[in-house]
C-alpha cells in the first residue's frame, strides 16, 4: 500500500519549510524525489536517500561527499518509517551541523503527518463501508452471509436487538451536510444511519430501554421541526434483524401516502397510516382485479373529481354527515346525493362498513393514477 503520495509529500514539505526555513526533500521507498521545496529536483534519483534506505538509518552527507553521490547536496537524510516500514526518506539541505539537530523533529513530524493521513482516510472508508453495511440491513440482503457478518462485526455494528427505522426527505442535496451535522448529535452510540440517495437519509434507532415509541416519535418531530422543508417519517418496529425491511419500507410508504394526503404535517408516524400502507403492498395481479374494476367504475363516474373528493373527506370524518358536509361546504342532501351515485356506480354503499372499506382499499391501490383527482381533497 502506498502510505507516502507525491500529494501528502508536498504537504509534509510545505509544513516544515514554513518552521526551519531550509529546503526538504522527501523521496520515495525507490530513492526518487517526490517532493521538493526546490521544484527542479522532483524526479530526480537521490543516492543519499538510497544510502538511508538500505542502511535504515540516518545518514549525513558532508559537502566533500557530494561528490560521489549522485543528485545530492549537503544535508541529513532520515528513514520515514510507519507501521515498522521504511516508506521513504525525508531530507533536510544544508550543512550537517547546522540541520542535524531538526533532524529527529523533522521525521517525527513526518511520521505524524503520515499516521493522520492514514487514519483519516481510514476513517473514510470505514464510513463508507459502514454506510453499505446500513443499505444492506435496510434491503434485508444477504444478512446471513460471513462477509456481511463479518463486516458488521469488524465495523462494530450491533445486530441483536430492536430498532426503529426513520427516514428523512430532503427537497434538495444542498442541505445534507448541515443536516447530517444536526443529526449526528441527535444519534446515540448504537444508533446508524445511511445517505440512500442524494436526497434521502435513512435512521435505524436502537431500541431505548425506558422510553415509549410515542415518546421517540415525539423527541424526532421536535427535532426536525427546525427544518423547514424537510420531512420524515416513522417506520413500524422491528424486533430482529430481518424484520428491518420492512420497517424502512413502512416509513417510506406513509411519507409517500402523506403526500398523496396532503397531509400538513413534517413528521408521520407509521401507525397513523398503517392500513393504507398495508393495502399498497397488494401488487399481484390477481390481488388487484378486484379493486381494479370498483376504481375503474368510480373513475368513470366521478370525471370532474368530486365523488373521490366526498369518499376521502367522509372516511377521513369517520361517516360524520354533519362534519363532512361542513368541510366540503355542501348541503347534506348534496351529500346524500353523491354518496347515492357512489353506489350506484360502483356496487358499494359507502354506508356500508365492508363496501367502504373496499372503495378505500380500491383508492390506495390506484393513488398514483387519482393523485391529481385527489388534490385538494383534504383539509387535514
Amino acid at each position: 500500500m502506498n502510505y507516502l503520495s507525491k500529494e501528502l509529500a508536498a504537504e509534509i514539505v510545505d509544513r516544515t519549510m514554513s518552521i526551519i526555513r531550509h529546503n526538504i526533500n522527501i523521496m520515495d521507498e525507490n530513492g526518487l524525489i517526490i517532493a521538493s521545496g526546490d521544484r527542479s529536483r522532483i524526479g530526480d534519483e537521490h543516492a543519499g536517500a538510497k544510502d538511508a534506505l538500505s542502511g535504515k538509518s540516518g545518514i549525513s552527507i558532508s559537502p566533500d561527499e557530494c561528490f560521489d553521490l549522485a543528485g545530492t547536496k549537503p544535508g541529513v537524510n532520515l528513514p520515514i518509517v510507519f507501521h515498522d516500514e521504511i516508506i521513504g526518506v525525508i531530507g533536510i539541505t544544508g550543512a550537517p551541523s547546522e540541520v542535524s539537530p531538526y533532524g529527529e523533529l523533522v521525521k517525527m513530524a513526518a511520521e505524524m503527518t503520515v499516521e493522520q493521513a492514514f487514519l483519516t482516510k481510514q476513517l473514510t472508508w470505514d464510513q463508507r463501508l459502514r454506510e453499505e453495511t446500513v443499505i444492506q440491513m435496510l434491503h434485508g440482503t444477504d444478512l446471513s452471509s460471513l462477509d456481511f457478518l463479518g463486516r458488521a462485526e469488524r465495523l462494530q455494528i450491533p445486530l441483536e436487538g430492536r430498532r426503529l427505522c426513520l427516514v428523512f426527505e430532503l427537497p434538495s442535496a444542498d442541505l445534507k451536510p448541515d443536516f447530517i451535522k444536526s443529526l449526528e448529535k441527535q444519534l446515540r452510540p448504537r444508533d446508524l444511519y445511511a445517505n440512500v440517495s442524494l436526497t434521502e437519509i435513512a435512521v435505524l434507532l436502537a431500541d431505548e430501554p425506558g422510553k415509549s415509541r410515542s415518546d421517540t416519535f415525539m423527541r424526532w418531530k421536535d427535532w426536525l421541526s427546525r427544518w423547514k422543508d424537510i420531512r420524515g417519517a416513522c417506520g413500524e418496529q422491528a424486533e430482529q434483524l430481518n424484520q428491518l425491511p420492512f420497517s424502512y419500507q413502512s416509513a417510506k410508504q406513509t411519507l409517500y401516502i402523506a403526500d398523496q394526503s396532503e397531509a400538513r404535517n413534517h413528521f408521520y408516524d407509521y401507525r397513523d397510516f398503517a392500513v393504507p400502507v398495508l393495502l399498497s403492498n397488494i401488487l399481484h395481479p390477481h390481488q388487484e382485479i378486484h379493486f381494479r374494476k370498483i376504481w375503474d367504475r368510480l373513475s368513470h363516474a366521478d370525471q370532474k373529481g368530486e365523488l373521490m373528493k366526498t369518499l376521502l373527506c367522509y372516511i377521513e370524518e369517520n361517516g360524520e354527515i354533519g362534519e363532512v358536509a361542513s368541510r366540503l361546504f355542501i348541503h347534506r342532501n348534496t351529500l346524500s346525493y353523491r354518496l347515492k351515485k357512489i353506489k350506484a356506480a360502483t356496487g358499494c354503499d359507502p354506508k356500508n362498513l365492508e363496501d367502504l372499506f373496499k372503495l378505500y382499499t380500491a383508492m390506495i391501490l390506484f393513488a398514483n393514477c387519482a393523485s391529481e383527482q385527489f388534490r385538494d381533497g383534504s383539509d387535514r
